[in-house]
């Protein structure tokens, strides 16, 4: 059977370690920063010399919630990153802050120095910012959504066309968040292959909706997909 690659828009949810970044006070804006790739290897196979990326991960939480809150965002996105360049990514999102969902900004960037400039523009937009203040690390749980190019590997298995390391497992049906979160921490514990993130994954396809477990990986190793298809088949039916 021929299994086709797909395309759409994509929302991911993760849970993940946030603090206010060193560049919130000297722009004058709450801005809450990531490390890329938390948690990417396993206590036991932490190495000394971790491989940080490049770009950054920023998250901008909004004040009051906008109407048509992504379609404003993305058609600004778009401009933006024309005028910009492809260094910097823009997204709709929401996040936790202080117990409470926000609406908010995700950037991904390879330099912050267009920051203050991107702000004036969103601001213009009748976005309103918090001003920033002093966050320590907290676990924020966030949606963001984007456009992906799915590119098929082998049946229930597809790769992101344009980032290598992120990988998609489909399964039969949504989860819920707590569900997952448990259920893919037993499955790293029991599975050989753990040096990955996770992150749940829903495709807007034509008239449905795709679920997926993703993974994002540097080290991985195709061959092993097999093992953890299994896992992710026998624990999410």
């Amino acid at each position: 059977m021929q299994i086709k690659n797909l395309e759409g828009i994509t929302c991911f949810s993760f849970e993940i370690p946030v603090a206010t970044s060193p560049i919130s006070s000297d722009l004058n804006y709450l801005i809450l920063e990531s490390d890329p790739t938390p948690d990417y290897y396993a206590i036991g196979n932490f190495p000394p010399n971790k491989k940080r990326m490049m770009d950054r991960h920023l998250y901008l939480p909004i004040k009051k919630d906008m109407s048509c809150f992504q379609d404003v965002i993305y058609r600004k996105a778009i401009d933006l990153t024309k005028e910009l360049g492809s260094g910097i990514s823009i997204y709709a999102g929401q996040m936790t802050l202080q117990n409470q969902y926000r609406q908010c900004i995700r950037l991904n960037t390879n330099s912050t120095d267009h920051i203050p400039y991107i702000i004036e523009e969103l601001k213009k937009l009748g976005i309103d910012f918090y001003s920033a203040k002093q966050l320590s690390i907290y676990t924020s749980f966030i949606l963001y959504k984007k456009h992906i190019e799915y590119k098929n590997l082998e049946e229930r298995v597809y790769q992101d066309e344009n980032n290598p390391n992120r990988y998609f497992f489909k399964i039969p049906h949504q989860l819920e968040f707590s569900q997952f979160k448990h259920t893919m921490e037993m499955i790293k514990t029991n599975c050989d292959y753990h040096l990955f993130d996770s992150f749940l994954v829903s495709l807007f396809y034509k008239n449905e909706i795709i679920d997926f477990i993703g993974i994002y990986s540097e080290h991985c190793d195709k061959s092993r997909f097999g093992e953890l298809k299994q896992e992710i088949t026998k624990h999410f039916q």
